[in-house]
């Protein structure tokens, strides 16, 4: 990615004239596309050359902020420009508005088009709230910072975390369930009422039985109430119906966000907004163009999967310049471990947390001090190891009805 090479080789012919770097343009600056020009500064140093184009100047792991006062994370933003000079690439800061895929340009919000030879699309996806009268983690991030330091300052509170129908990564609701009974440990806090409404069948079931047993202990011993196979409905009032004949009433009422990606104009969408993709990430139906993370249709959003497709595109838009690199096809495997003995500081339920995941991505934070990630814990009475392939996930009819439920993009 930084020079381009000055030979090449062709049937035993060696060429000494320069070759031009071939043109890759990432539009999106967060963990799926800032991985995809790491992995492409590792894979193809010589062979490409690579843009970066967001609206905003520096990436930050947001979803992080919520945990970082009592779990000792540190994070720092990262200015996008210096990033891309110090790995021999170019950052222009302006949105795009679509592409043209017969004439391989980006139209911007600002100045001119922008032309590409190849194109990764990692613009992420839109957070919605799921339900109108409840705060929306991952959409409403004040909101929830000022919940949670009210849980500090008043009397006793009440307050269900519910997940919505279709919600594919439900981790970050039960952490921050488990860290609000927390508070009721301190003095100005009060009795603390916790609940939390899901449609699993049990907690977390996406991790097994073991690790599912494993939660409900957990919050269990923390106080917080579990209601499953629930679709509830929130009303007016913290009002939220759990049953025909059951509803619960509380203070506050935290959801999560549904997901929904962005109709990009000139490129093929769901109903919902998100790219098709194949195994490599190429784009259905467009030459020359690749998406990674949840921008794509793929039905768990989540960071440590969108690096690992993200460094999928990387390979393969490497191997396609020349360089001597295998193109692997994505095939997601959940990677992890599931601690299950939480601490005053070390609240989190996952490691590594989702974002800032990455091959290339971790590291370099981490190395660079914008990122202090915990260590690793021992599974030995502290966690449990989690490595689940997810093709059957993805291909699961149940999980595909389910998300026909969600609301569609642009509803």
């Amino acid at each position: 990615m930084r020079r381009a090479g000055s030979a090449s080789t062709m049937s035993g012919v060696t060429s000494t004239a320069p070759i031009e770097p071939r043109r890759v343009v990432i539009v999106g600056g967060g963990v799926a596309g800032l991985e995809a020009a790491l992995a492409l500064d590792h894979l193809a140093e010589t062979q490409v050359s690579v843009t970066v184009i967001a609206p905003e100047r520096v990436f930050t792991p947001r979803a992080l902020d919520l945990a970082r006062p009592s779990a000792g994370l540190q994070a720092a933003e990262l200015d996008l420009g210096r990033f891309m000079a110090e790995h021999g690439g170019r950052f222009r800061r302006t949105a795009v508005l679509g592409v043209d895929a017969e004439r391989r340009t980006l139209s911007c919000t600002t100045g001119p088009d922008e032309p590409y030879d190849t194109l990764v699309v990692a613009v992420g996806a839109s957070a919605r709230p799921a339900y109108e009268h409840a705060l929306t983690f991952g959409a409403d991030f004040p909101a929830c910072d000022e919940l949670l330091a009210e849980l500090a300052h008043r009397g006793p509170l009440s307050v269900a975390f519910v997940v919505p129908k279709a919600c594919t990564w439900p981790v970050p609701l039960y952490e921050l369930a488990l860290m609000t009974a927390g508070e009721a440990r301190l003095p100005n806090s009060g009795e603390l009422r916790v609940h939390l409404v899901t449609p699993e069948r049990r907690a977390l079931e996406l991790f097994g039985a073991r690790a599912s047993a494993a939660v409900a202990e957990l919050l269990r011993a923390a106080r917080v109430g579990l209601h499953c196979g629930i679709d509830a409905d929130v009303h007016p009032g913290g009002r939220v119906g759990i049953g025909p004949e059951e509803t619960l009433t509380v203070d506050r009422v935290v959801a999560l966000a549904h997901l929904v990606g962005p109709s990009l104009a000139g490129l093929p969408a769901d109903a919902h907004g998100f790219i098709p993709v194949d195994e490599y990430g190429r784009v259905t139906g467009v030459d020359a163009v690749y998406a990674a993370g949840d921008v794509t249709n793929h039905p768990i959003k989540h960071g440590g999967l969108a690096s690992q497709q993200a460094d999928a595109v990387a390979a393969h838009i490497a191997s396609r310049a020349g360089a001597p690199v295998e193109a692997v096809p994505y095939t997601p495997v959940l990677r992890g471990q599931l601690l299950t003995e939480l601490r005053a500081t070390r609240p989190a339920l996952w490691h590594p947390p989702a974002m800032v995941s990455g091959r290339y991505l971790a590291p370099y934070l981490d190395a660079h001090g914008l990122v202090a990630l915990p260590p690793r814990q021992s599974a030995q009475g502290d966690g449990i190891d989690v490595r689940l392939p997810l093709s059957w996930f993805a291909q699961s009819v149940e999980r595909r009805a389910l998300l026909r439920d969600l609301p569609a993009a642009g509803a």
